[in-house]
């Protein structure tokens, strides 16, 4: 564990977690991912089984344990694949890397049954949303696995996790959002408001997802595999009609309740008239210039403002995709997205 002391020297010690197999290195990973696809092959195995003795499916039954979500969630650092930025990596101990393709090459190895979600908040993490793909090649078909996840950011830019603050009040970082929107507790023991947007008792993923993007006052540009694959089938055409001709108001009436909670608080904290196209309000409220200077500037102000507009613009973007696809999109592209949405919609505790 990495912290600051009380003169402000960095230091190191470790730490006493319950359940904890060994050091992130990619020995240990090895291993415990060896444990977790023998495992969901043999309980998928012998649920198979089962179901042909009795004959019947029991839909009210607990779901079987080869069919329950394996979360993976990493928190380190991450490495930018200058080359290649669809195949970033992640960094365990030892400076070892986990690229996007590798990852992606042991989940195709477990069961089809078996969902994985996974949440990162390191560096250039978005590059992670190609696990939904064979191999974790875009240029690949998606992959027949349930899978999908959710990052801190897009793949080209760094994420404000890595602190080594020890006073978790001064935290603000995806992951503390996210976990604070599941659980409607943040890391402060403190109640949040309720990320249950859609009013049925429980908080999905992609409810969580949605908490953090209101939630996180920084620099970051939350993503989960769904958008950025939804962004991915629109044209640049496209976009620019989004943007430029539709207004927030007309693209809400068809909205998911998680995404309409986002334009709706992304859009009063920016002061946005969401009668009027994005363009219009950028336009409006003097904001053009923000966009354009705000990476790097070091006024955190004026890059929380980048960053919730780039929020709000992608969250457009996502909501007019689903529904164009939903309207005339292909069959291939109707499954897909609804492949994804089950996916990102499950409960922890379902």
């Amino acid at each position: 564990l990495r912290y600051i002391d009380r003169w402000g020297l960095e230091r190191y010690r470790a730490s006493a977690i319950p359940g904890l197999m060994g050091p992130a290195t990619a020995e240990v990973f090895e291993q415990v991912f060896n444990q977790i696809q023998a495992s969901a092959s043999q309980n998928f195995s012998r649920e198979d089984s089962g179901r042909e003795d009795s004959g019947h499916e029991d839909s009210g039954r607990e779901r079987p344990l080869a069919q329950q979500p394996l979360f993976v969630y990493f928190s380190g650092h991450g490495y930018l694949n200058e080359t290649n930025a669809d195949n970033n990596g992640l960094i365990l101990w030892g400076e070892d890397v986990i690229d996007v393709q590798s990852l992606a090459i042991r989940l195709d190895a477990l069961p089809r049954s078996k969902p994985v979600v996974v949440m990162m908040a390191q560096c250039f993490s978005g590059s992670f949303a190609n696990l939904i793909y064979a191999g974790g090649d875009p240029e690949a078909p998606v992959a027949l696995h349930s899978r999908c996840g959710f990052f801190a950011t897009t793949q080209d830019l760094p994420s404000v996790g890595c602190t080594p603050e020890v006073d978790e009040a001064d935290y603000r970082d995806y992951s503390s959002s996210f976990f604070a929107g599941l659980t409607g507790i943040d890391r402060l023991g403190q109640p949040v408001v309720s990320a249950d947007y859609d009013g049925n008792g429980k908080i999905s993923y992609n409810e969580a997802h949605a908490f953090a993007k209101i939630d996180e006052k920084t620099s970051d540009r939350p993503v989960s595999s769904l958008e950025v694959w939804l962004q991915r089938q629109l044209s640049s055409a496209q976009v620019e009609a989004i943007t430029q001709r539709s207004s927030p108001q007309q693209l809400l009436a068809g909205a998911r309740p998680e995404r309409g909670a986002v334009i709706r608080s992304l859009g009063d904290r920016l002061g946005f008239n969401l009668q009027q196209s994005f363009i219009d309000n950028v336009d409006r409220l003097g904001l053009a210039e923000v966009i354009e200077t705000a990476e790097g500037v070091g006024d955190s102000d004026i890059e929380l403002q980048a960053a919730n507009l780039e929020r709000l613009r992608m969250e457009l973007l996502d909501i007019a995709a689903e529904q164009w696809i939903q309207r005339s999109g292909t069959s291939q592209q109707r499954q897909i997205l609804q492949r994804l949405h089950t996916c990102e919609s499950q409960t922890p505790n379902p």
